[in-house]
């Protein structure tokens, strides 16, 4: 996509990172340069997001300057630096972002997770079927140190699912009830927590061997509320009802006082 104003001076860089500061990474100046970069860049995203959202026949657009402010998301610019007679032209688009999310693994279990998203994802049609967007992409992963299959992808065309089979593998999608998508691979380390999780749990309770060395007692059953009680009353094994109640004086009394009388005798 061609501009009026020099490209290449806004943005020097093959690929640029832009945050919600509207500055690219490394710019320098003072504050009217400052403001005017600004103002440039806003054009620039404004313009990309609605060519993004046409060519992906979208409703509405979804990149902006001003969805990119209070977040942390992050834009990278492409830039042909020969392009519009030596002024640069931006040539692909790719926005991500980490977004809270309720999602369930293939095996039906549930999750809130914050991964990080691709959010947009356009290279211009002038400049597709040339390897830029595989360029752009690998640029984002070693950047965010990021691997492809931990990503989720918000509405991803056709095209863009195709891109994901044929550069990295991606071919079995998990449904979810949102319109993210992911892939198998995708919830692999939650599951892996979650395994290890029950497994200290389940060994969080010490055991004792017995002395035939055939048995073993959990430790937890001997600290459980029916094994406590001296009276046959359950008690909880924690708080001030834990301890061991005092044996009752009248009851003693009455105990041996029946204990001591002798036996009847015919």
């Amino acid at each position: 996509m061609d501009f009026r104003f020099d490209i290449n001076k806004l943005l020097p860089k093959r690929i640029n990172k832009i945050t919600h500061t509207l500055i690219p990474e490394g710019f320098r100046g003072d504050r009217r340069e400052y403001n005017d970069c600004q103002r440039l860049l806003t054009r620039i995203l404004d313009d990309m997001g609605e060519a993004s959202a046409k060519a992906q026949g979208l409703n509405r657009t979804i990149t902006s300057a001003l969805k990119l402010r209070d977040t942390d998301h992050i834009i990278y610019l492409m830039v042909d630096n020969e392009g519009n007679n030596g002024l640069g032209s931006v040539v692909g688009l790719l926005k991500t972002g980490s977004k809270l999310l309720f999602m369930f693994d293939e095996n039906g279990r549930h999750y809130q997770i914050k991964p990080r998203c691709i959010l947009d994802f356009y290279i211009h049609e002038s400049r597709q079927r040339m390897g830029l967007g595989m360029e752009l992409y690998q640029h984002m992963l070693s950047e965010e140190n990021l691997k492809p299959i931990k990503l989720a992808i918000d509405r991803p065309s056709d095209k863009f699912l195709s891109f994901l089979m044929k550069h990295y593998g991606l071919t079995t999608i998990i449904p979810q009830n949102n319109k993210f998508v992911v892939f198998k691979g995708f919830f692999d380390d939650e599951i892996e927590e979650s395994q290890s999780s029950n497994n200290r749990n389940n060994s969080a309770s010490p055991t004792r061997q017995s002395v035939d060395g055939n048995n073993q007692t959990n430790l937890t059953d001997i600290q459980s509320p029916r094994n406590n009680s001296s009276n046959g009353t359950p008690r909880s094994a924690y708080g001030r009802y834990a301890a061991s109640r005092p044996p009752c004086s009248m009851a003693t009394i009455i105990h041996h006082a029946v204990t001591d009388q002798p036996a009847n005798t015919k």
